[in-house]
């Protein structure tokens, strides 16, 4: 990893917790501690054994889900073929979208991409039905375009949650005041920003200031009514300078997380993602993590080597993690990548392992990325390093933790301080 963009500016102050920094919980202080030394030690194999050990401990009445993830475990970049639910469903419920943001990823596929079609509450309980009958998946995405925009979208949650779904929702946030009774049965909300006023709004999300004002409206009817929320924006090298005035913003309408993507431009020539090759982004994360007074949590993305050996062969967990279909029934290969009736329909006998899938499988398992399509969609997309997240601040403790704290030492030797 190349340290000449930083080696001037930056230096980053890795510290134990103190006491005082756990709000004088000294349990709060063991528990941040013990987070901290498994995060940098533990592979990700061992970090996702022992979520699964806690999770059968908390919850043994959940054995069939337990013994579902295991099997995921056993399966994900080992074999083509899966004989289990993968645990997160990604339902695309509208293919219908009231914005045309420029880097939303089925825009730079198709800039005519979206139709009006709505999956029917009959339609979505039989594909849960079929799928996750036995109740062994964990998580269920209800997305889009942009699903505030169903119209039946209370009776879509109340179905999945029949399923012992944890459901969660991101949204451009436009209608979200009016939906703020179905929102309150969230298990997490996101509203994508990509913007804090109505300049930017019209330049990242093509919306006008009528939606930005509803936008406003919405997250402080979120705060006023007590539902929890996080606030999202994608980086990339065009915008990053943006990025204190989306912090401003983010501290006056008050989420309990904003989470930092890093553009995965899918071919664009029109958005360069970030790297530490990038004086502009080794400057930001100096900047962003020099403070420890945030009100609120942040996740920060995978930040691309693109000089390292290893950046090519890091291998994509989606096509084992993520069951994705739309409206329709058409299935994707994960969720950043279109729906295709190719790959299967989940309303015309689709089993996890059409001969599509299982290719693309295969050759996400060799992890050569030689094909156009993995070229061009996944080589640069952050969902290919998920695990492998650049760190995270915690409010509760008001301490920044790294994925891996001896690789920055060992790779940042100048601008690494402990």
């Amino acid at each position: 990893m190349s340290t000449k963009p930083g080696s001037t500016n930056m230096r980053i102050k890795l510290e134990t917790l103190s006491p005082q920094d756990s709000y004088g919980s000294m349990w709060e202080h063991w528990y941040a501690s013990l987070r901290r030394v498994l995060r940098n030690k533990l592979s990700s194999r061992q970090k996702l054994s022992l979520r699964l050990l806690r999770s059968i401990v908390v919850h043994p009445a959940q054995f069939q889900t337990h013994l579902n993830r295991l099997r995921y475990f056993r399966g994900v970049h080992e074999k083509p073929e899966i004989s289990y639910v993968p645990p997160v469903i990604a339902a695309t419920i509208t293919d219908q979208c009231n914005l045309r943001c420029p880097n939303c990823f089925y825009i730079l596929h198709d800039p005519d991409y979206f139709f009006s079609s709505f999956i029917s509450p009959d339609k979505f309980r039989q594909v849960l039905e079929k799928y996750n009958r036995p109740r062994k998946a964990e998580i269920l995405f209800l997305t889009g375009g942009e699903p505030l925009m169903h119209p039946k979208i209370d009776e879509l949650i109340d179905i999945a949650k029949s399923y012992n779904l944890r459901v969660k929702m991101s949204t451009n946030g436009v209608l979200v005041k009016r939906k703020l009774s179905s929102l309150s049965k969230l298990d997490y909300l996101s509203v994508s920003m990509d913007s804090y006023d109505h300049d930017t709004f019209k330049k990242y999300r093509a919306g006008h200031e009528k939606q930005f004002d509803m936008i406003l409206e919405g997250l402080k009817a979120l705060k006023e009514n007590n539902i929890n929320f996080a606030i999202s924006f994608v980086l990339s090298e065009e915008n990053l300078h943006e990025s204190s005035k989306m912090i401003e913003f983010a501290e006056r309408m008050g989420p309990s997380l904003v989470t930092f993507h890093n553009i995965s431009p899918h071919g664009s020539t029109d958005f360069r993602p970030l790297s530490f090759q990038s004086n502009q982004t080794v400057k930001w994360l100096e900047e962003l993590i020099s403070r420890r007074d945030y009100p609120f949590d942040i996740n920060l993305p995978a930040i691309f080597d693109l000089e390292s050996p290893s950046f090519r062969e890091v291998k994509c967990i989606q096509p084992w993690y993520y069951f994705c279909f739309n409206s329709v029934g058409d299935v994707s290969y994960c969720c950043h990548l279109p729906h295709d009736p190719k790959i299967g329909n989940v309303f015309a006998g689709y089993d996890f392992n059409s001969r599509e899938m299982t290719l693309f499988r295969k050759e996400t398992m060799t992890g050569k990325m030689t094909s156009d399509l993995i070229q061009k969609n996944c080589l640069h997309c952050q969902r290919r390093f998920m695990g492998k997240e650049f760190g995270i601040f915690d409010s509760r403790v008001r301490t920044w933790f790294f994925s891996n704290v001896d690789a920055l030492v060992e790779k940042f030797p100048d601008v690494v301080s402990e």
